[in-house]
């Protein structure tokens, strides 16, 4: 008599339908939506780009987190992923998806190329995002123009968004100043681990009058608060960001706002400064 566990009858319900793709797909608007997300998972893991395309049409969810799925050198699979996007949108495959479409897109932790962000950028049936993260995604290297545009067209829906460990510099955040700008919706943004300087977050606060909004704010210290080792200065931290703190208020009153630097090589903590400074251990 066998040891392993036998597969449930869910289990064995998917895996007849990631044999036949025609059959799987032809079924989606019969599938509970319980099947959805393993399904969808193994789809992905097979590059089944088809029934991918299919599955994001008639997603049955708010939200749809793809980031810890794509293999971003797969263009075919990521392509499959933004046609679908844009089938649930404009056809009648799934009435259910079409009143309410896609609120929150998450691309977490994976390597994307100009290309990957050039067809990502360009789905204009994203209008209707609430909530965009891109975190511990390296964009130092790629043109945000793209992303600018998106921002550009969710100005007037996006509440939040997430930007952080994209070792972004600032050139990259002054291609998206005039977007990010206009986006009088949001309640919540995270820059935190990106690397600006004081003169570009000053920039950004300054163009953040719009943000009326905004309830939770986090930035990244400036670049000038460290030394050429890596290692914070106490002293330029509190300086500087107390400086932007009132460049801030000259604008508007924030309700939440921090800045924080990287973590400390040493204690593994970070100084975060507030309603006033919290310091590392090794600042302490």
């Amino acid at each position: 008599m066998s040891g392993q566990t036998p597969p449930t009858l869910q289990k064995l319900a998917r895996q007849t339908l990631l044999r036949d793709e025609a059959l799987a797909i032809s079924s989606l608007e019969e599938l509970p939506a319980v099947v959805f997300p393993p399904l969808f998972q193994e789809a992905f893991a097979g590059r089944l780009n088809k029934l991918i395309k299919a599955m994001v049409a008639a997603w049955p969810f708010h939200d749809l987190p793809v980031g810890p799925l794509i293999n971003m050198h797969n263009l075919e699979t990521l392509q499959a992923l933004l046609d679908g996007v844009d089938m649930r949108l404009t056809r009648k495959f799934h009435p259910w998806c079409l009143r309410t479409p896609l609120q929150t897109l998450s691309i977490t932790h994976c390597l994307i190329s100009q290309t990957d962000l050039d067809s990502f950028s360009c789905c204009h049936n994203l209008f209707k995002l609430k909530n965009l993260e891109i975190r511990g995604v390296t964009l130092f290297a790629l043109d945000l123009m793209p992303l600018r545009g998106l921002l550009g067209k969710l100005a007037g829906t996006l509440e939040s968004l997430d930007f952080q460990w994209c070792s972004m510099k600032d050139s990259q955040l002054i291609v998206l100043l005039p977007a990010l700008s206009q986006c009088s919706q949001l309640n919540q943004i995270n820059f935190y681990s990106n690397d600006f300087s004081m003169a570009i977050l000053k920039d950004l606060l300054q163009h953040t009058a719009n943000w009326s909004k905004m309830n939770v704010e986090q930035y990244p210290v400036p670049l000038e608060c460290y030394d050429a080792l890596g290692h914070v200065s106490r002293e330029r931290f509190v300086e500087l960001c107390q400086e932007l703190m009132d460049t801030l208020r000259a604008k508007r009153e924030p309700k939440s706002i921090s800045f924080a630097t990287n973590v400390c090589q040493n204690c593994g903590k970070t100084c975060v400064y507030g309603q006033g400074a919290r310091l590392c251990s090794c600042l302490q």
